[in-house]
């Protein structure tokens, strides 16, 4: 049982942290180069496959981390536990409380205003910058489960 935890932990690990890394490079891309319109299309794919993809990955990347801990005997007072979780902790809350509605406020914009708009843009920026920042709190949650410090 531990190592099929473990395997759906790591694939998972690699579908959120990998998608979201690959994401931000075509968001880079795309961002200083493109028309507003392929820069509003990214935005929607985006979101597509954050609710379909990041989302259900992350929840089971969760359960199974979850899991693991306990079958691994390793305890949820761990440090490198405790961080990992609080990490999370910080990207559920955002998408939730941030990325999702503030994904749907642009949305909204989009069918409003053209999406050369100024307002439309800058909520574009605004999503890939908090893109970015969550982005770097994944990937020292991956730091963390390499390192696991105070085990």
């Amino acid at each position: 049982m531990y190592e099929l935890l473990l395997f759906l932990h790591i694939l998972m690990a690699i579908t959120w942290v990998g998608g979201a890394l690959a994401t931000q490079f075509f968001a880079l891309r795309l961002v200083g180069d493109s028309p507003p319109e392929t820069q509003a299309n990214f935005a929607k794919s985006s979101e597509w496959v954050g609710k379909r993809i990041f989302m259900p990955a992350s929840l089971v990347l969760l359960l199974s981390g979850i899991g693991l801990t306990i079958e691994g005997d390793w305890g949820f007072g761990s440090a490198w536990i405790l961080i990992g979780l609080g990490a999370y902790l910080f990207s559920f809350v955002s998408g939730a409380f941030f990325l999702g509605p503030e994904t749907g406020r642009l949305g909204k914009a989009m069918d409003e205003k053209d999406v050369a708009d100024p307002e439309v843009q800058e909520r574009i920026k605004r999503l890939f910058t908090f893109s970015r920042i969550e982005l770097g709190v994944l990937i020292l949650i991956v730091l963390d489960m390499a390192v696991k410090p105070g085990a």
